[in-house]
C-alpha cells in the first residue's frame, strides 16, 4: 500500500509538473490524477500520447506512481443531450490513464434526474450498462480497468443528501460483476458517511467493505460530518476510521490509500499549498499505521 492524494488542486494553479513536485516534496508516494481538463483532452492523439506519456515519465522519474486517474463527470442533461461527445471525452481518459501508466480510471455511473432513493432505478440501469458497455472495447485497447464509485444525489423537498444509482454495495457489485473483468469498486469513505435514511442501513462503513471485498482496487478516502459533502482530510470529521481501517484489513485491501481531500487546500494560498500537503500527508500517515496495525489507534 502507497500513501496517496490528489493532485489536482495544485495542478490547477501551478501544473502537473508543479503538482507531482509538490506532492513528492510532502511525502506522498502515490497520486490521483485529474482528467477534468477537457483542453488536455482534446488534444490530437498523438499529441494526446506524448502529453500523458511525458507526465507520466517525470512522476516515475520522481518517485511518484500515477495509482489512479479521475475521469470528468456532467450533470445528467449532457449525459442524454451529448451522449457521442460524453463518450468519446470518457474513451479519451482511459487512452489518457494508460499513458500516464496507471491502470485505473475512476468513472462516475450516470445518473438521471429521477434516480433519487429507488425512483427510475430500471430506466437507470439500462443507461448505466450502455454506458459502461460503451467504454470496454477502449478499456481493452488500453488495458485499463474502470473503477465504479458509490454515489449520492440530493433531495430538494427534504434538503438533504440522498441515495442514488450506486449508492449501495450491492448496487455496485451488480454492475461490476455483470460488465465483467475490466470493471472494480471505487470505494469512497466519505460518501457512505452521508447516507442516513430509513431502509439504507446497510451503506454502513462495515458492509460495503465486506460486500464489495475484492472488488475494491482503488479509494477515495474524505472525511465529512455526515451531513455535508466536505471532501476534508482524515480526523477532521465525524467518520470512525478505526473501524474503516479495521474492515480494509480484514477484506485483504491491498490497494492505495488515496485521499481525496482537496478542499482543504483551498484554506491555503498558493504559496502554503506545500505546507497543506504536509499536513494532509501526516493525516494519511496516521491512517497508514492504524492499517498496518489492523485498526489498533
Amino acid at each position: 500500500m502507497k500513501i496517496g492524494t490528489q493532485s489536482a488542486a495544485v495542478d490547477r494553479i501551478f501544473g502537473p509538473e508543479k503538482a507531482l513536485s509538490v506532492l513528492k516534496g510532502a511525502g506522498f508516494e502515490a497520486v490521483d490524477f485529474p482528467l477534468d481538463n477537457e483542453v488536455r483532452l482534446n488534444l490530437p492523439y498523438p499529441a494526446l500520447k506524448k502529453y500523458f506519456t511525458d507526465i507520466g515519465k517525470y512522476a516515475a522519474d520522481s518517485g511518484l506512481e500515477i495509482g489512479q486517474t479521475h475521469a470528468p463527470f456532467y450533470g445528467p442533461d449532457k449525459y442524454m443531450t451529448q451522449y457521442d461527445e460524453v463518450i468519446e471525452i470518457q474513451k479519451r481518459a482511459i487512452a489518457a490513464t494508460s499513458f500516464l501508466g496507471s491502470e485505473y480510471v475512476v468513472i462516475h455511473p450516470i445518473m438521471t434526474k429521477e434516480r433519487k432513493y429507488n425512483n427510475d432505478y430500471e430506466r437507470n440501469k439500462e443507461i448505466i450498462l450502455k454506458y459502461y458497455t460503451d467504454l470496454i472495447p477502449t478499456l481493452k485497447e488500453y488495458d485499463v480497468y474502470l473503477a465504479v464509485e458509490n454515489m449520492f444525489s440530493w433531495d430538494s423537498v427534504e434538503k438533504c443528501i440522498c441515495p442514488t444509482a450506486c449508492t449501495t454495495a450491492e448496487e455496485m457489485a451488480e454492475y461490476i460483476d455483470e460488465l465483467g473483468e475490466r470493471f472494480v469498486a471505487c470505494l469512497d469513505i466519505g460518501h457512505i458517511n452521508l447516507i442516513h435514511q430509513k431502509g439504507y442501513e446497510h451503506v454502513n462503513f462495515a458492509h460495503m467493505i465486506k460486500t464489495l471485498g475484492h472488488r475494491i482496487k482503488t479509494l477515495h478516502v474524505h472525511d465529512n460530518d455526515g451531513i455535508n459533502d466536505e471532501h476534508l482530510p482524515p480526523f477532521a470529521g465525524n467518520i470512525d476510521w478505526n473501524l474503516v481501517m479495521t474492515c480494509l484489513k480484514g477484506i485483504g485491501y491491498s490497494g492505495n490509500l488515496s485521499l481525496e481531500a482537496d478542499n482543504f487546500m483551498t484554506y491555503f494560498r498558493p504559496e502554503q499549498f506545500e505546507k497543506g500537503q504536509k499536513v494532509m500527508y501526516a493525516n494519511a500517515k496516521r491512517l497508514y499505521d492504524m492499517f498496518v496495525q489492523g485498526g489498533t489507534k
